[in-house]
């Protein structure tokens, strides 16, 4: 049995039987009611599955579920980037995911040649850094209340307890922000960034069941991200490309990646080494860090 939130009009939505929910902010599946969309089986965990929305883009998380979550009939492992028609599948229940915004990539034309998309990979393969999102559910005081193992992967020693305490309590600067969170009824609230070393955290708030705040929690990596890369006068897409060539990936692994055809991925590496002035990945990794005083 599903049971869903009310939403605002979205451009994206999960569709199941006669049942459809639309997206218009993160999205926590799992079996307990106060889930934005609630799947009554034993077989799914309390908190399942997480839907979310980056850079215009949608992904899915498994949140350490205990059976799983199948996206296309794949495992997942990490996250995986949405396209629209993808099925994702929670214990013995499917749900389509549709975005009015997005057809199914089948082919690409540039210049007037069409070429046929990079043949699919595991969706575990490859994940970008900056899609890493975990739940945390916390009091209004900071206590964690859910989500244990992922404060203490972003937050590590920085958690503190009490003696005699139940919970944790999330670092200073985090309680302070929820602080501000909870008495402006999280209206507009600022994601917070927190940097860790070569790293970012980025605590963002997704809405509020009682005493219970749902917070995302991220991390991207400052070494080279795709924002500071524009500097050097690249495009979006050009930045993207160039992430994954800084971390070592091939063409046809970053049109997996990215969702797109091998023949572009070649075209934006021409452009990028051109706008630098090289002539190979490993000159074009150690221009960008130069410039960017990597």
């Amino acid at each position: 049995m599903l049971a869903s939130t009310t939403a605002e009009k979205s451009q994206a939505c999960l569709k199941w039987g006669s049942g459809m929910l639309l997206l218009d902010g993160p999205c926590v599946i799992g079996r307990r009611t106060d889930n934005n969309l609630q799947i009554n089986n034993v077989q799914v965990s309390r908190r399942h599955a997480l839907l979310l929305n980056l850079n215009d883009d949608w992904w899915v998380n498994d949140l350490g579920s205990r059976n799983g979550v199948l996206v296309n009939g794949i495992r997942l492992t990490n996250a995986r980037k949405l396209r629209d028609g993808d099925e994702i599948r929670i214990a013995n229940h499917r749900l389509l995911f549709c975005n009015s915004t997005q057809g199914p990539p089948q082919h690409s034309s540039i210049i007037g040649k069409t070429t046929q998309m990079a043949p699919a990979a595991p969706a575990d393969e490859f994940v970008p850094p900056a899609v890493l999102c975990e739940l945390i559910v916390a009091s209004a005081k900071g206590e964690v209340l859910e989500g244990e193992r992922a404060a203490h992967w972003f937050f590590g020693r920085s958690l503190e307890r009490m003696p005699g305490g139940e919970h944790y309590l999330l670092p200073l600067a985090v309680r302070h922000w929820l602080e501000r969170v909870v008495a402006d009824d999280g209206m507009g609230a600022t994601p917070l960034e927190l940097h860790q070393g070569d790293s970012r955290v980025v605590l963002s708030f997704a809405r509020c069941k009682g005493d219970h705040y749902f917070l995302l929690v991220r991390e991207d990596s400052l070494k080279v991200s795709a924002e500071r890369l524009q500097t050097l006068g690249l495009t979006e897409r050009e930045a993207e490309v160039m992430v994954w060539i800084c971390e070592g990936k091939k063409n046809a692994e970053i049109a997996l990646i990215l969702g797109v055809t091998l023949h572009t991925v070649n075209r934006h590496t021409e452009h990028i080494f051109k706008k630098l002035g090289v002539d190979n990945r490993q000159k074009a990794i150690k221009v960008a860090l130069e410039r960017l005083g990597g």
